[in-house]
């Protein structure tokens, strides 16, 4: 079950790395404020997208979980 899920890992890893390289950027470069406000959207948004898909996969994995313990506990055979 890991293994399925290294792809993924380094992908929001890479996504996550790429990210930080453009905020970094922007700090470093001087834009308007209009074009400053228009990147740092299109990062939150990205950064949302990520966080969404974080979410999804422990919401799985935690229903995984549950339902292991239950059927060790005995609790799901009633």
């Amino acid at each position: 079950m890991t293994q399925a899920n290294e792809p993924n890992d380094r992908r929001i890893d890479r996504q996550l790395r790429t990210i930080n390289r453009r905020v970094n950027r922007l700090e470093d470069t001087q834009v308007t404020w209009g074009e400053l406000n228009i990147e740092f959207d299109r990062l939150y948004d990205e950064v949302d997208d990520l966080k969404k898909e974080m979410n999804q996969r422990f919401d799985s994995l935690e229903s995984k979980f549950d339902l292991i313990m239950r059927h060790i506990t005995g609790e799901g055979n009633s």
